[in-house]
């Protein structure tokens, strides 16, 4: 079966076709918060891959969400948007289900193992950090990412000019180009360390387009799992 997989996320349109379970075509956009008309770009050539199904995660809230429905009903193809499920049969929840995002419970639901403790980074708009004890999430923290630091930064001082720069490094700044930028890393860094100091048997996993970027700071040590939700996606409509 022939499966369109969409993740709507804060910043980028993200998609993947699966056939027989295997990646056989996908694309990540940004749509400059303009879910509905990037999608409607896309849609010949998704059709192009003649989907069976299609299945949607969106944090974009309802009112983008029933535009979505809309474009997509002209598609012709069964669809549907992936909810959270605190008393799902692989991963319960602690986590008021109200509050908690469909990305997050999803990226979970596609590494939790009920024989481990586990700690999913999300380390995308947001760094999200969620731990899981043998298929039970205790509940987890919510940063903001390099990027959104450092634009804070600027945004509320006279004197501090770094808008751009590489996130390459936590060593001591020399200027206040570096301090900035290394800085804002160092705190995202040691958020991850708390994390292993806090809960030392807990298996760490990234996820995420800024990934690599953390997991350079650990030499590479991490587990990284790029298609985390697409995994989480296939097990909560195909149990697969």
């Amino acid at each position: 079966m022939k499966k369109l997989w969409l993740d709507l996320g804060n910043t980028r349109l993200k998609y993947w076709v699966v056939d027989n379970n295997k990646i056989i075509a996908h694309d990540a956009k940004e749509h400059l918060k303009a879910p509905n008309e990037l999608l409607l770009g896309l849609l010949g050539t998704l059709a192009g891959f003649k989907p069976q199904f299609i299945g949607i995660s969106s944090v974009l809230g309802e009112k983008i969400n029933h535009a979505i429905t809309k474009t997509l009903q002209d598609f012709n193809v069964p669809f549907e948007f992936a909810k959270v499920n605190a008393t799902h049969s692989l991963l319960k929840s602690h986590y008021d289900p109200t509050q908690l995002g469909v990305d997050r419970w999803l990226q979970m639901l596609g590494v939790v193992d009920n024989t481990q403790k586990q700690c999913v980074v999300g380390c995308g708009t947001a760094l999200t950090i969620d731990l899981i004890d043998e298929g039970v999430h205790l509940g987890g923290y919510i940063l903001p990412n390099v990027y959104m630091q450092r634009h804070a930064l600027y945004a509320g001082t006279q004197q501090i000019d770094v808008k751009a720069g590489k996130f390459d490094s936590i060593t001591l700044g020399k200027t206040t180009f570096d301090a900035v930028n290394h800085g804002v890393l160092f705190g995202v860094v040691g958020a991850v360390r708390a994390i292993q100091a806090d809960y030392p048997d807990y298996q760490i996993t990234l996820t995420g387009g800024g990934s690599n970027l953390l997991n350079a700071q650990f030499n590479n040590r991490l587990a990284v799992e790029s298609e985390l939700l697409l995994r989480g996606l296939e097990r909560y409509f195909f149990n697969i």
